[in-house]
């Protein structure tokens, strides 16, 4: 036995990834010699610590630990290290008999190595060109051009949730593509051959979503009269994107969680269960969790749908993509619209590059399309965009101004949304949990 344990050993510390582990409290159990390298301090140190030192210390950007404390569900998400590395991080759970958590394990490597893994393993969809990093396409012709480190950390994301079958929640503002990483993950996955069915459900009217979701048989209601597959039966064995998912009334919310936990149907006027199996990616452009805090949206089912969560920038934080985008879109329209425009002028990319996009990739595409069809020009100008004029901020002279008073009023915002729970009000405020407790403190909350 003792033999065993040594080999064990051996084998973690000589692990090519770092691995960590904590208790059920939170306190880190076990470190190996990378880990402990990544965080920067000797594994003897670490191992007298709580994870929740880990953010206090500034030694990672966040622990993924803690969320599956939280969750009781694997967590994967990136993480900048003390040593400057950003790695991609999975955290499992590990369950006693009773169905509490009795540690959590975690695994981290260095997002070049995964790339490299996934580019040795991965039967590549992309048009690479000498100018574009990455253009994923798919059958329908959607586009995600990727040049900016905002997007590129987005699309390694994206490439490690296609290996796996975990629940995906994509973030993003309208516009910004959150579809179009739906299908990368989906094209990347083992569910490939199989469909990719998108919904809107801001799109369905309440009364209508059971049936839309679940199908029905003749004769269920006045106007059905043939039986018709429900969303999640004719998804089944492929991916089901549910795009703005915060639009679904509490009932369906209640009716969607049962058929994931139980992954099996009944369509309205039916006694029989029909098994489904679909890999579930959802979307949303709202803060979900203030849905949940207002109690608009059911916890439980976030808990389900949100094992790996991706956030998409918007474009105007994406940097030079904006031209690259354009200069997709113009290729596009040109060929359309049988237009000989062999580009834009330099006044033209200024006015692009400092244009705040609030419509996002889609605006882009529209404002290339539009302009193309009125020029007459062979170089796209200024005066060819017309674009939204940027909303002035407007100052509030009745808003308080006092910095001390600010500080105060977040922080009890913070507090009241964490519950009390001083990590996640610190995370909400972008601090260390010991710079809140100062805080707290010095204005005698």
């Amino acid at each position: 036995m003792q033999d065993e344990i040594e080999l064990l050993h051996m084998i973690l510390k000589n692990c090519f990834g770092n691995i960590f582990v904590i208790d059920k409290d939170a306190n880190i159990v076990y470190v190996n010699d990378n880990a402990a390298n990544a965080l920067g301090l000797p594994a003897e140190e670490l191992m007298r610590m709580s994870a929740y030192e880990l953010l206090d210390r500034k030694l990672a950007s966040s622990v993924a630990a803690l969320k599956v404390l939280e969750t009781k569900q694997e967590h994967i998400q990136a993480v900048t290290f003390a040593n400057g590395n950003t790695m991609a991080v999975n955290a499992r759970p590990v369950f006693d008999e009773n169905g509490d958590i009795k540690n959590v394990v975690v695994f981290s490597q260095e997002q070049k190595v995964i790339e490299h893994f996934m580019q040795s393993i991965q039967h590549e969809n992309q048009v690479i060109s000498q100018t574009l990093s990455h253009v994923l396409q798919d059958s329908e012709n959607n586009e995600l051009i990727a040049v900016s480190d905002t997007i590129k950390h987005c699309l390694m994301m994206a490439k490690i949730a296609a290996y796996r079958e975990s629940t995906i929640m994509l973030y993003g503002e309208s516009g910004a593509g959150k579809e179009v990483i739906a299908r990368y993950v989906h094209q990347n996955s083992q569910r490939n051959k199989k469909i990719f069915l998108p919904v809107n459900c801001a799109a369905i009217p309440h009364e209508l979503m059971e049936s839309e979701f679940f199908g029905y048989e003749k004769g269920a209601f006045t106007d059905a009269r043939k039986a018709k597959a429900g969303r999640m039966e004719v998804a089944s064995g492929g991916t089901l994107f549910l795009d703005e998912i915060g639009n679904l009334s509490l009932p369906m919310q209640a009716k969607l969680l049962t058929a994931i936990e139980k992954r099996q149907i009944s369509r309205l006027g039916a006694t029989d269960i029909i098994p489904i199996d679909v890999r579930l990616i959802s979307a949303t452009n709202v803060n979900i969790r203030e849905l949940v805090e207002e109690g608009n949206f059911r916890q439980d089912l976030l808990y389900r749908i949100n094992t790996i969560e991706i956030t998409i920038p918007p474009l105007r934080e994406r940097g030079e993509d904006v031209l690259l985008l354009a200069d997709y879109f113009l290729q596009r329209y040109t060929h359309k619209y049988k237009k000989e425009i062999n580009g834009l002028s330099r006044e033209a990319k200024q006015k692009l590059m400092r244009y705040h996009w609030p419509g996002n990739v889609r605006e882009l595409q529209h404002a290339i399309e539009r302009a193309i069809i009125l020029s007459d020009s062979p170089l796209l100008k200024p005066a060819n965009f017309m674009l939204q004029p940027q909303p002035e901020k407007r100052v509030n002279t009745d808003e308080i101004l006092n910095l001390e008073q600010l500080e105060r009023n977040a922080i009890e915002r913070a507090m009241k949304r964490s519950e009390g729970n001083l990590s996640r009000a610190a995370e909400y405020l972008g601090i260390t949990r010991y710079a809140l407790y100062r805080k707290l403190e010095k204005l005698g909350l």
